[in-house]
């Protein structure tokens, strides 16, 4: 558990914040990126090189000032105390990596030794990282420069002290002169850097300084960070942060022109309560939770945005850390990852810029006037001749005039839309991740879909997407149809006839390969079926669970008179392979690999934005997969695995095809 000492007293904070090691998987390599560095040996202590410098490719631009870095229009990456499970923190040779990652800002800790050098580092002790022992504040700058900060460094738990062998500590010597450096740095870069040294040796890059402490220290440190802000040139570019709200307000009165982000108290307040953020203060750098309480939450994101906050977030749990944790909260909208692996943060964006490379359209209704609309509302709707009704519900990133995907999310036979609503999730799942989401019902004896390519139901589905493109602000490139057994097959009828508007498909425990299919362009689809489906099955036609639906009368019950007849036939693999041949995709056996204990993925050889893929549930019933509400209806659907996530799953599907791509 690391940053969790640092929290312990209090509920929130800060992006620099961190505390002892952690442990989970192992560090990842970074990846090399456009800058030049020069190693400098700017003290007596052992060095086994010469100075070196390290050229790569052309010099990176960096934001000049704050400003220019808020308005880059990417979400940014910094290192939190240059990568601490991924290099010895806060050392010159972490700095070096996580530049070489694509960092776009320095973050590091800060606070002044004995005898007043502005010294980066996380604790307020020696202790934890080198082979030393005592508080920074007792000891001069020339007896700390003297340690090994890489000593106590493995790629397996970031600084461990126990359980580890010798050779689990990859840079332990380097400082004493007793292994030799890595190419391009000397053993003065695994020393503790002074804060000018840094600067000086990177004075482009915009720089995230937390002054550590509390009191008279803190104020003194604070003192000389805007003496040397000011004599680096690094004023326009620095951002000044600190638990305590009295050395954020103490800053911010001798350096009113250097950007601060607020303290724990203003955070606290702001997060709970609402609380006004102060003037000059605009950068909230926040973890996702803590103590199970949920701190980033999408109304909060929707909130910040609103008011112009970037959130930068830093997690306090190394489950956390890691690429999906990095893409997910990108999608959740956060500004900034100031996190552990730099590498992996800088690749993350990287996908997430790839994402938005087909621009949103915005549908009419973003040129409506806007007017406030709930959040989940059930509103009837007539069209072709019938009466229904949609549930609507829009997550707090819908603001009238940003255009978000929409899902239409649609129901099984006999499972009316307001149930479907809590057996799917989407619509929760679109809270986070904001997507609009509509799950609409046609009023009937009993909930079903005429599945007929140029059936009523079509008509009626064709005019709610029209209404919901007019009313609503949607992004007509990113409109995708999900649904569960007969919402399946009504999903993939839909695919079928509204090709040129339907941009990608998920259809859960009911794919069907419909009569009269043709395209105007591949629809990109997601399959997921079990095995052991006892409606519709696996290896084709109707499971003997149908006989006992009702029938659309409402007064009985289908029977074992039904039958599958024609392309019901098929297997669903087969099914799936139609619609891939339809694609484009070679008429060959797909690919299979291993997504879950439980589960196989299916993957055709198809064109870009063409795909067809199936999700096989080993065992799994009329079920939908990672459904805590579908798991718990295990006489009805049989069995519901939850090693994998259907929302999940078919929204990274979605995400990945827009129209266009």
């Amino acid at each position: 558990m690391r940053r969790v000492a640092a929290f312990a007293c209090s509920f929130l904070l800060l992006a620099a914040c961190s505390s002892d090691g952690g442990n989970g998987s192992s560090a990842t390599s970074a990846t090399s990126g456009a800058t030049t560095t020069a190693a400098v040996a700017p003290t007596d202590a052992p060095t086994t090189t010469e100075v070196a410098t390290t050229t790569t490719e052309a010099p990176r631009q960096y934001a000049a000032t704050v400003d220019e870095l808020l308005a880059i229009g990417r979400p940014i990456v910094l290192a939190h105390t240059a990568g601490e499970d991924n290099f010895p923190a806060s050392t010159m040779f972490a700095f070096g990596e996580s530049v070489k990652a694509g960092v776009d800002m320095l973050d590091m800790n800060v606070m002044l030794t004995k005898d007043g050098v502005l010294v980066v580092q996380h604790d307020d002790t020696v202790d934890r990282s080198t082979n030393g022992t005592g508080a920074v504040g007792d000891m001069t700058y020339e007896e700390i420069r003297q340690l090994d900060d890489a000593y106590w460094f493995t790629a397996e738990c970031g600084v461990c002290h126990e359980g580890q062998p010798e050779t689990a500590y990859l840079y332990r010597g380097i400082r004493t002169g007793d292994v030799p450096p890595p190419a391009g740095y000397t053993a003065d870069d695994f020393a503790m850097p002074t804060f000018k040294e840094l600067v000086e040796r990177y004075p482009d890059i915009p720089l995230n300084i937390e002054i550590k402490g509390e009191g008279a220290p803190a104020k003194a440190a604070a003192d000389q960070l805007f003496k040397e802000l000011v004599e680096l040139g690094r004023s326009d570019a620095s951002v000044v942060a600190s638990f305590n709200d009295e050395i954020v307000s103490y800053f911010h009165s001798i350096a009113p022109d250097i950007e601060v982000s607020p303290g724990l108290n203003v955070l606290t307040g702001y997060v709970l309560n609402g609380t006004p953020i102060p003037d000059g203060m605009r950068i909230l750098q926040l973890p996702p939770e803590f103590n199970d309480l949920q701190v980033i939450t999408p109304q909060l994101i929707a909130t910040t945005k609103a008011a112009g906050y970037p959130i930068w977030i830093w997690p306090n749990d190394r489950d956390l850390e890691n690429l999906a944790s990095y893409r997910t909260m990108l999608d959740e909208g956060i500004d900034g990852l100031n996190i552990n692996f730099p590498a992996q943060g800088v690749q993350a964006v990287q996908e997430y810029i790839a994402l938005s490379a087909v621009a949103a359209a915005p549908s009419a209704g973003c040129n409506a006037t806007p007017f406030a609309l709930p959040a989940d509302a059930t509103v009837p709707f007539t069209a072709a001749g019938l009466d229904g009704t949609f549930v609507q519900h829009l997550p707090p990133a819908y603001n009238g005039t940003t255009p978000l995907p929409l899902v239409i999310d649609l129901h099984g036979w006999s499972e009316p839309a307001a149930v479907h609503v809590v057996f799917s999730g989407l619509g929760a799942f679109g809270d986070v991740h904001r997507f609009v989401t509509l799950t609409p019902e046609i009023t009937r004896p009993v909930a079903l879909w005429d599945t007929a390519i140029d059936g009523g139901d079509m008509q009626w589905m064709t005019a709610l997407l029209d209404q919901a493109e007019a009313t609503l602000c949607v992004d007509t490139n990113r409109v995708f149809f999900a649904g569960m057994s007969n919402g399946a097959m009504m999903t993939t009828a839909v695919a079928c006839a509204l090709s040129d508007r339907v941009a990608a498909a998920a259809p859960v425990a009911g794919i069907r390969n419909p009569e009269g299919c043709t395209f105007t362009r591949p629809v990109p689809t997601v399959a997921f079926h079990g095995t052991d489906d006892g409606y519709l099955a696996y290896d084709g036609g109707y499971g003997p669970k149908v006989a006992g639906l009702p029938d659309p009368s409402g007064t009985g019950t289908l029977g074992t008179a039904v039958i599958a007849t024609g392309d019901n036939d098929q297997s669903v693999p087969e099914m799936v392979q139609a619609w891939a041949v339809r694609n484009g995709c070679e008429d060959a056996a797909p690919t299979e690999s291993e997504a879950a204990s439980d589960v196989t993925l299916l993957t055709f050889s198809c064109p870009a934005g063409a795909q067809s893929v199936l999700y096989r549930i080993d065992g799994g019933g009329h079920a939908w997969p990672g459904s805590a509400v579908s798991a718990g209806a295990v006489d009805l659907v049989g069995f519901t695995t939850m090693t994998i996530s259907a929302d999940e799953l078919l929204w990274d599907f979605f995400r990945h095809h827009p129209l266009g791509a």
